[in-house]
């Protein structure tokens, strides 16, 4: 884009070594509007103030934080080197606690310091998801043990639990799919696989209860695998929105685009609240 905004702010530097005095002098940030989108994903126009200046961009941690434990996920649930989905997720817990959960959440609450509504967002409701999961997840919990009397786990009772959560998240996800419109083309992808991704997971749960034969049990398991190729879109787009971040971060060249849709869905919206 060929507008920029501009981030003023003054440093106070010490004694001048000619005279003693303070030296006092106007420093100017230039961001454009591109690089804003590209380092935070959020539209509009840049933070002013002393938060932008001061603190690290946290998206990288959120991005970052999000893809380790969906990427193990998404190829255990497409079967990949010997996984046995969901059997396979139960190892995932440790990074579903520590980096899906903790790091996610850290860098959502950095993004409501910075006034970033929609990462602000995405981090706290998946890092809170990858908490809940791990904790469901982790044998040290018992949390089927509630249900022996209906089934266990491969009961009605907890399946549907489950179901209805993974349900609950693929309307989440689409609502966030709306927002993405507005932002680029890469998280637009990426919460259309979620939509879909959640939804495969749902009817495997719903289908659990049900399966008394062979033929049962690899419908469920061929249902996880779509769900996970729907899941790949975000694994895909995911890496090459970090590599971006991680390459604006650090003032290296790049020249991949970012499909930017900010100037493009809603654009007068921007324009009316510059008027």
């Amino acid at each position: 884009m060929a507008s920029t905004d501009h981030i003023d702010h003054k440093l106070e530097k010490g004694d001048d070594s000619s005279n003693g005095s303070p030296l006092s002098r106007q420093v100017t940030v230039t961001m454009s509007t591109d690089q804003y989108e590209r380092l935070f994903f959020q539209p509009g126009k840049p933070v002013k103030g002393d938060y932008a200046k001061r603190f690290a961009n946290p998206t990288l941690l959120g991005l970052i934080s999000f893809l380790i434990p969906y990427t193990s996920t998404i190829f255990i649930l497409l079967g990949w080197g010997g996984a046995i989905p969901p059997s396979s997720l139960v190892g995932l817990s440790g990074d579903y606690y520590f980096l899906g959960s903790i790091g996610m959440v850290l860098a959502g609450l950095a993004e409501f310091v910075l006034g970033n509504t929609y990462p602000f967002a995405v981090f706290i409701i998946f890092g809170a998801h990858w908490g809940s999961l791990a904790y469901t997840q982790d044998p040290i919990h018992r949390t089927t043990s509630a249900f022996e009397a209906e089934g266990g786990a491969e009961g009605a009772a907890y399946n549907s639990s489950q179901a209805f959560h993974n349900v609950t998240m693929a309307i989440v996800s689409f609502i966030l799919l709306v927002g993405s419109l507005r932002i680029n083309i890469p998280f637009v992808l990426t919460f259309v696989g979620l939509v879909f991704l959640f939804a495969f997971i749902a009817a495997a749960d719903f289908a659990v209860p049900n399966a008394t034969t062979a033929a049962d049990v690899a419908h469920i398991e061929y249902l996880l695998q779509i769900g996970g190729g729907f899941g790949m879109l975000g694994v895909i787009c995911g890496w090459y929105l970090a590599l971006l971040t991680v390459m604006e971060a650090v003032g290296i060249p790049s020249f991949l685009p970012v499909f930017d849709l900010s100037s493009k869905v809603f654009a007068n919206k921007d324009a009316a609240k510059q008027a």
